[in-house]
Order: C-alpha cells, then structure tokens, then sequence
C-alpha cells in the first residue's frame, strides 16, 4: 500500500490541482482531503461508532502522512476507535487490506477528524 494508492481510491474524485496544492505539497496532510476535497466522510463521534462497528480482523496502518510521507505501515488486528484516538502518533491511518474503508485520526485533535470513509 502506497500513498498514491490511498489517494487513487479515497481522493479519487478529487481535482488533481486540489491534490496537489493541499494535500501532497509540502506542509500538507493527506487527510486534507476530507477538508478540502470534500471527500464524503464521518467525522467525530460518528466516525467512531462507525469505525467500531466494522467486522475486520486486520488492517493496514500507517502514520504522519504529512507532505506526502508515510511511516510504519505494517498489518494490524482488530482495533478500537479509542485505542487508535489514544496512539501515540501524531496522524493514525487505519485502512482497510481491500481498501474499502479508512479510518484517519488527525493531530488536530477536537478541531479536525478522525475520519470515517466508507467505499461504496
């Protein structure tokens, strides 16, 4: 799972331009696209229950996508919105191995996210 690949899917309706200018330019997050691109999400405490709600025993998780960088990608088992909202890093993607579902907790804690996106 890449970067380009989260965004293929997840950002996929999104205006390249926007992409580029606030989501993979320096200084930028990928969970921009939730705020910018107006990537239809959940967002708070309904993207919670909804990440809660799912049925996965693994998961792809990375951490920082800030300016188009990733850090410690590996597979996951199950977690729960409180264990990812309580990580110790800063940005938390928990996406889904088919790439149906992503979950993305923000270090903008109570003023962005997290994120609940579904694939339909």
């Amino acid at each position: 799972m890449t970067i380009n690949k989260w965004l293929s899917v997840f950002a996929k309706d999104v205006d390249k331009r926007l992409i580029k200018k606030h989501v993979t330019s320096e200084g930028n997050f990928l969970w921009h696209i939730f705020t910018y691109g107006n990537v239809p999400c959940l967002e708070g405490d309904e993207a919670r229950k909804a990440f809660d709600a799912l049925d996965y025993t693994e998961a792809i998780k990375f951490t920082d996508g800030y300016s188009n960088r990733i850090k410690n990608k590996g597979i996951i088992g199950r977690l729960s919105a409180e264990e990812v909202d309580n990580a110790p890093e800063g940005d938390v993607y928990i996406v889904a191995r088919d790439m149906s579902w992503t979950y993305v907790r923000t270090h903008e804690e109570g003023l962005c996210g997290p994120y609940f996106c579904i694939i339909k």
